[in-house]
């Protein structure tokens, strides 16, 4: 099978490069013909307007050489991500290939629900393609909703590279225990509700440190800690890559993720590869991976003395941890896995050639 794959630069920052990574290096997915186009990385706004252009002409250049794909792959994300790729799938659909939407749009219902015209917008792009991917069952319910169960929608959830991951054992570093944050630093993610709560856990917790990996607000961030007197015991890694990123989730001995919207969090589901409990919010797709009171606890976005108490109980629950801990990474294993996700993928784009 062909198969040309529009997305992000494989080596961006966020969490669609990395699902993008992972499904490449799948045997089933590896089995077949896929031709990658990177349409933005990261960087300045003009630097990424410079990247889309290229990218755009990339595959432009190679369809006008004679490259034609049976099916086209593409990954839509927030904001100007979904207005950027209408453009690679008008221009799949004119040349009768097949188009299978990979939605990660974490805030799709904001722009359905702008105006009548955004909402008819979405309802005609999600029903012109061949197969929709939603990364969770919340998700793929909304889909199904708005476009009044036209769009041809499926779950496929994020996948995570476990064996890479599975190499570190956690808790192998230091004698207080640590907390783990990993994402855009920013309203979104959490993290100011996350250091507001530490104020008061590192009261309950002595000893206890937040380390806090991403890049965004970061000046912001620090103003903040630096407010609540908190240098000691918040330590700001800037963003975390390679070889440091798998020494940092073996380091940690809990994961927190106190977003108010997301898709799947794939910092989520490799905190639970890595065989660390989850503190999270009950948003869109991340009660697909924890489940509640059995691979982590949830709580409702803004909520900073659930936060808190969440924190403190698992903080001071070392045998409630581990147990959550092990029950996370086993139930990576099972659903999440780059490797069976992976030959879903397939599955997948064989049903959406077949519905031509």
């Amino acid at each position: 099978m062909r198969v040309g794959m529009i997305g992000p630069d494989l080596e961006a920052k966020g969490g669609i490069a990395t699902l993008a990574r992972t499904f490449l290096q799948s045997e089933a997915v590896r089995a077949h013909e896929l031709r990658y186009f990177s349409t933005v990385g990261s960087g300045p706004i003009a630097q990424r307007v410079g990247q889309m252009a290229l990218g755009q002409a990339r595959a432009a250049r190679a369809i006008f050489q004679g490259y034609r794909p049976e099916l086209v792959h593409i990954h839509v994300a927030d904001g100007l991500s979904f207005y950027r790729k209408l453009v690679y799938m008008r221009e799949a659909l004119a040349l009768g290939v097949p188009v299978v939407l990979h939605n990660n749009y974490a805030h799709l219902d904001r722009l359905y629900n702008k105006s009548r015209a955004h909402a008819a917008l979405v309802r005609h792009t999600y029903t012109r393609a061949a197969l929709v991917l939603a990364v969770s069952t919340d998700m793929a319910a909304q889909l199904t909703e708005w476009t009044g169960g036209q769009a041809k929608v499926e779950v496929l959830f994020n996948p995570v590279d476990t064996k890479e991951l599975g190499r570190h054992t956690p808790r192998a570093y230091g004698q207080g225990p640590r907390v783990l944050f990993m994402g855009a630093i920013g309203p979104r993610k959490g993290v100011f509700d996350l250091v507001a709560a530490w104020a008061e856990v590192v009261k309950a917790v002595p000893g206890a440190t937040l380390r806090i990996g991403g890049d965004g607000e970061l000046d912001k961030l620090r103003e903040r800690v630096a407010e609540l007197g908190l240098n000691d015991s918040v330590e700001l890694l800037g963003w975390v890559k390679g070889e440091d990123r798998l020494k940092v989730w073996a380091e940690a001995d809990l994961y927190c993720l106190p977003s108010y919207a997301e898709g799947l969090p794939v910092s989520v589901l490799e905190a639970m590869a890595s065989g660390l409990a989850v503190v999270s919010t009950a948003v869109n797709g991340t009660p697909d991976a924890v489940v509640e009171g059995e691979t982590g606890l949830l709580i409702a976005p803004g909520d900073v003395g659930a936060l808190r108490d969440r924190l403190v109980r698992l903080l001071q629950g070392h045998e409630e941890r581990e147990r959550m801990g092990a029950a996370g990474r086993a139930r990576v294993e099972e659903v999440f896995d780059g490797e069976v996700l992976g030959a879903r993928l397939v599955e997948l784009w064989e049903r959406a050639l077949r519905r031509r």
